[in-house]
């Protein structure tokens, strides 16, 4: 993501009039406390309590970008398939859209600010 980031800013030194780029995706899901698959006879559901005391101690409704702990885990009843999926990057992060299979509903996030982004690397990496 920071590659593609400075990427575009290479670009934008060519042509001042670049505002931002898309890459398309091949993401096959994506996850929501909302999209609840059902599930098969005889599997059992991870709790959604558990879910969502891990979703209310990130904050997600007061922040617009939150970062999860590494043993974050999603059950795959909380995914649902996309098409369509796109990476949007801009100068100061990246954002992603997406279809929602068999739907006519679009999802978005907001965007990714660089900083989070790096912060989620090893020191060396950035």
């Amino acid at each position: 993501m920071l590659r593609r980031i400075n990427v575009l800013s290479e670009q934008k030194a060519l042509d001042p009039a670049l505002y931002e780029t898309y890459y398309w995706d091949s993401s096959p899901e994506y996850f929501s406390p909302g999209a609840v698959a059902p599930v098969e006879p005889g599997e059992i559901d991870e709790p959604t309590a558990a879910l969502e005391e891990i979703l209310n101690s990130l904050e997600v409704d007061t922040k617009e970008t939150v970062i999860a702990p590494l043993d974050f885990r999603v059950s795959e009843s909380h995914t649902a398939a996309v098409e369509c999926s796109q990476m949007v990057v801009r100068d100061g992060g990246i954002a992603f859209s997406a279809l929602v299979r068999r739907t006519d509903i679009y999802v978005t996030t907001a965007e990714i600010q660089r900083d989070v982004i790096a912060s989620a690397l090893p020191s060396a990496a950035v």
